[in-house]
């Protein structure tokens, strides 16, 4: 079985989007923004992997994540961000699981970054090998 790898959110505001990486000496961490941050976050809930054509099954999840994670008070402004994650097209949803690989990559190497971006697996599922260090609350 693959080794998975803990992440850790930082929990002071001001350093609002931060993940400390504790497995690589707890002094690499990673700036996340709200949507990334958020797909990271649902990824890492379901280590069985989520197939990106069935991204709006897990619509609840993904509101919950992002209320919790976006600077957004109204829930319209949240649903429209989300809504695009979740379009037909895949476009935002690929785009963000690029951004992620690319600040995990600059960030780690590309070796150590495997143990945390989110990729598609051959049967067709996009995983993360990442688990929290603290668990959400």
């Amino acid at each position: 079985m693959a080794r998975r790898s803990s992440i850790q959110a930082v929990a002071p505001a001001t350093r609002r989007g931060v993940f400390q990486l504790p497995d690589e000496g707890g002094s690499v961490s990673v700036r996340l923004n709200p949507i990334e941050r958020t797909l990271l976050r649902l990824f890492i809930a379901h280590p069985e992997g989520i197939a990106a054509d069935n991204l709006l099954r897990y619509w609840q999840e993904l509101c919950r994540i992002y209320a919790r994670e976006s600077r957004y008070d109204e829930p319209n402004l949240r649903e429209i961000a989300l809504e695009s994650l979740c379009a037909e097209s895949k476009t935002v949803f690929y785009s963000n699981v690029c951004r992620i690989k690319q600040k995990f990559v600059a960030a780690l190497g590309t070796r150590k970054a495997a143990r945390y971006i989110i990729r598609r697996y051959p049967d067709g599922m996009y995983r993360t090998r990442a688990t929290l260090a603290v668990p959400d609350g």
